[in-house]
């Protein structure tokens, strides 16, 4: 059975009561499943067999509905309390939140590029900019924040791009046409070939890579908080 076949037919009695929660489960669902293409408002109603204006009236509009459904993703990544100090406490929150990207890449990617409205979903930029005020940075505190969720969560975009959207799999010249690329228009990309082949952003070229990107990931994030702690003004002691 198709997955449009096991949707009700629209303004059918449903088969359970139409709920927020009924619907936000349904349209996390189906953007896990089928992915931000195959999801609109409409496409909800339908699988839930209601009229659109259900859907309003229940969770709002659709940038109020992904709110909802970014609340749902985000709810599934703990803070990682556990850890005192604070360089510690990011690295293990910016790794659970790429591991709980990639289990549901859909999701994380329309929630990360479409705007979602819902203040609920805060929390973990309170618990970050928590942290980041103890640190002495001043005014600074902002740059901080931006450059820590821009460059994590843009990593993790660029990432999932490659997972859901690859090359078309009976183009079997996508690596051919990269390995050939002019040395005279790219030289430096072609004298470093051997070390970006199918393992660097905008050069990798298989849904799925021999190469992990973990350790440029932890690279990435070393370097930013690297960055920060370079910034931190110095405490002063009691003399």
């Amino acid at each position: 059975m198709t997955a449009g076949s096991s949707a009700r037919k629209r303004g059918a009695r449903a088969e359970v009561p139409i709920t927020a929660e009924a619907i936000v489960d349904t349209a996390f669902r189906m953007i896990d499943e089928r992915g931000a293409d195959a999801f609109s408002m409409r496409s909800l109603a339908n699988e839930l067999g209601v009229f659109p204006a259900t859907l309003y009236w229940h969770v709002g509009d659709r940038a109020r509905l992904l709110g909802l459904v970014e609340l749902r993703w985000s709810e599934g990544i703990e803070l990682p309390d556990e850890c005192e100090h604070w360089r510690d406490w990011m690295l293990e929150l910016a790794r659970r939140y790429r591991r709980h990207a990639l289990r549901h890449p859909h999701v994380a990617r329309l929630v990360s590029v479409e705007r979602a409205r819902n203040v609920d979903t805060l929390r973990i930029p309170d618990a970050i900019i928590g942290k980041l005020s103890s640190l002495g940075l001043g005014d600074q505190i902002v740059h901080a924040y931006n450059a820590m969720m821009g460059a994590v969560r843009g990593f993790v975009v660029l990432e999932l791009s490659m997972a859901i959207d690859p090359p078309p799999p009976d183009d079997a010249d996508v690596e051919d046409d990269m390995r050939g690329i002019d040395p005279e228009r790219f030289p430096h990309l072609t004298q470093h070939f051997h070390l970006f082949a199918d393992r660097a952003l905008s050069v990798r070229w298989s849904e799925t890579s021999q190469y992990s990107l973990d350790e440029s990931y932890e690279y990435l994030l070393q370097l930013l908080l690297d960055g920060i702690e370079g910034r931190m003004k110095p405490r002063r002691t009691r003399g």
